[in-house]
Order: C-alpha cells, then sequence, then structure tokens
C-alpha cells in the first residue's frame, strides 16, 4: 500500500471517529459514534398532539407549557406535583428583567389600573374598584421595592414532557397530571401543533424554542426550585432556629441515620453569627460523651486531645475538649 493511499485511509477513518472513541475501541464499536449509540431508531413528528419514539421499545412524548399560574403560592408547593409525578421532564428557563425594564412596565401597569378602577367606580361596579385597587397597590408596591434594590423581576418559561409506552396510558396520565396541578391553580396546557419545538426546548440543550414566559418577583422565583417539602432538620438533635414559614423549630442531627456523612457547612455575611453557632452546636453536641466519661478516668479509659477550631485567619477563636471512650464508634480527627 503506498503512503498516499494509507494516508488516506487513515483521514477516512479518524473522520468516522468519535471523540471519545478511544482507538482500540474503535473496532469493537464497528465505526458507530456514540450519538449513534444513544439514538433512537427515529422520532416521529407528524402528529400534532404527542411524538412518537420509535426504537426497540416504543414510547409516546407530549409535551406542556405552564398556561397560567396563581396569584399566591405556598412554598415549595407550587410545581411539586409535577416534579414528583412519574416518568417526566421538566425544564425551567429563568431570565432576569433589567431593572429600568421593569419599571417602566409597573409604570405602564399602574396607569391601566387606575383607569379601569375609575371606570368600574364610574358605573358603580364596588367589588371591580376594590379589586383593581387593590392590585394596583401590590404593583406601586412591587414598584418601590425594585426602586429600593430589595427586590427584581425574572421571566421564567415552564416545559415539561411526560413519557409512556402506549397512547392510551398517555393520555390517562395527561388528565391525571391536569387535575393534580389544578389543585394548586397551577394550568397547564398541551403544546399543540408545537411538539417537536416544546420537545427540543425541554432537552438540556438551553435553547427555549416556544416561549411562554411568565413573570416572577425574587420570593416568588423560589418558590418553582425542585424542593420536594418545606421542613428541614430531624425529629431530635440541636435547636438551630425557627422555620419561619411554619413556625416549627429546626433541630439537626450530625449523626442521624439519613445522612450519608457528619460534615455541614454554614455559610453568612460577616458577623452573622457563625463562629457563635459553631460552638454551640460543638458544646451541645458533646455533652452526652462528657457525661458519659464521668468516671473513665478512674476506670482507666484513656482520653483523646482537645479540638481546637479557627478562623480564615489562622487564629483560635474557642476551645472544646472531646472525651471518647471505647463505647463510641464515631472517631473524630483533631483539627489543625
Amino acid at each position: 500500500m503506498s503512503k498516499k493511499s494509507k494516508k488516506q485511509q487513515e483521514e477516512f477513518l479518524q473522520g468516522r471517529k468519535n471523540d471519545y472513541t478511544k482507538p482500540e475501541e474503535f473496532k469493537i464499536l464497528r465505526k458507530k459514534t456514540i450519538k449513534e449509540l444513544i439514538a433512537p431508531s427515529g422520532i416521529d413528528t407528524t402528529n400534532i398532539d404527542h411524538l412518537e419514539i420509535i426504537s426497540n421499545v416504543t414510547r409516546y412524548a407530549r409535551s406542556f407549557f405552564v398556561s397560567s399560574l396563581p396569584r399566591m403560592c405556598t412554598f415549595p408547593e407550587l410545581f411539586r406535583d409535577m416534579y414528583l409525578f412519574g416518568d417526566i421532564n421538566t425544564s425551567i428557563y429563568i431570565n432576569p428583567i433589567q431593572e429600568s425594564r421593569s419599571q417602566n412596565e409597573l409604570n405602564r401597569v399602574i396607569n391601566e389600573l387606575e383607569t379601569e378602577r375609575i371606570v368600574a367606580a364610574d358605573r358603580g361596579n364596588i367589588n371591580r374598584e376594590s379589586t383593581l385597587g387593590q392590585k394596583r397597590y401590590e404593583a406601586e408596591q412591587l414598584r418601590d421595592e425594585i426602586a429600593a434594590g430589595y427586590n427584581k423581576l425574572y421571566e421564567a418559561s415552564i416545559v415539561a414532557t411526560l413519557f409512556a409506552y402506549s397512547l392510551d396510558d398517555l393520555n390517562r396520565y395527561t388528565k391525571l397530571l391536569s387535575t393534580e396541578m389544578s389543585k394548586s391553580l397551577v394550568n397547564i396546557k398541551s403544546a399543540w401543533a408545537m411538539q417537536e419545538d416544546a420537545f427540543k426546548s425541554n432537552l438540556p440543550l438551553m435553547d427555549d424554542k416556544i416561549k411562554r414566559v411568565h413573570t416572577f418577583d425574587r420570593r416568588s422565583m423560589g418558590t418553582v426550585f425542585p424542593f420536594t417539602t418545606s421542613e428541614v432538620g430531624h425529629p431530635s438533635g440541636i435547636p438551630l432556629g425557627i422555620n419561619k414559614q411554619t413556625g416549627v423549630p429546626i433541630l439537626f442531627d450530625n449523626f442521624h441515620n439519613s445522612l450519608t456523612n457528619y460534615n455541614m457547612v454554614i455559610f453568612a455575611k460577616s458577623g452573622a453569627g457563625k463562629s457563635v453557632t459553631i460552638l454551640s452546636k460543638t458544646s451541645s453536641t458533646f455533652k452526652p460523651v462528657l457525661a458519659e466519661m464521668q468516671g473513665a478516668s478512674s476506670a482507666g479509659i484513656p482520653i483523646i486531645s482537645s479540638i481546637s477550631f479557627f478562623t480564615s485567619s489562622g487564629l483560635a477563636f474557642g476551645k472544646s475538649t472531646l472525651f471518647i471512650t471505647g463505647k463510641i464508634s464515631k472517631l473524630l480527627s483533631n483539627a489543625k
């Protein structure tokens, strides 16, 4: 084989290879790229209200978008039924709105609400006048908070894709999902005649093709994150504070069976009380150990050296003596 033909063959093989394919694995993959290995045989997009994913096992997919939201919501129950529904993918595109644009839009909304309120007052519609007056007051309050830097507006688009192995199951799941979401006053609509664009929008490509957006402020934006419960902590442990939403005390136990390790990280601004929190929690955690060691020295049980805590500057700000008996299986190494 001449050098020219050999070089052409190598270039051809290199063009067929995938970047993630090692040379020794190329023959095993039989010249297939990773995309070819994981991709289905095809996707039928001719249907108006669903997609058909054709592979060894055919699956059906239907995409939705959120059409309306409640006036008020409770954390974290806004989209919890959607996140935990079953074989479903959900994507949320969040884009912040500039303060100048949000101020102009809120001023326009305030003027429109005031005009409608005056018309309703002239017609003697007391209920509508009261409702519009309340909305105008809330819009003014939001505008003032944004002007002071305490709040911010966001645009969010929520897209979900539901999967099933038969069309009947897909229709049944669709009705069930719509019923579950209506409990929290969230209305969803099928992306009719836009199933392909909605399906692509729900892929991890960061490309929203349908752009059905809703406006959130900073507080309401926190309710869309996929938390399953508003309760934190454990049934027993060290009290850390009070849940402002439910009023229930928060207890945290580093050695609880539900945790995979005993570590804890505390984030806060300077002067918020991080050091005091660590010291209080450490002293409270080690009290049972100290109580168990009251007669340890007389029994000849060894005492482990103390643990010191340091700030980022390296200066020790506190010290807590730790006694460990042979009955305790959780050993802590000395901080250095």
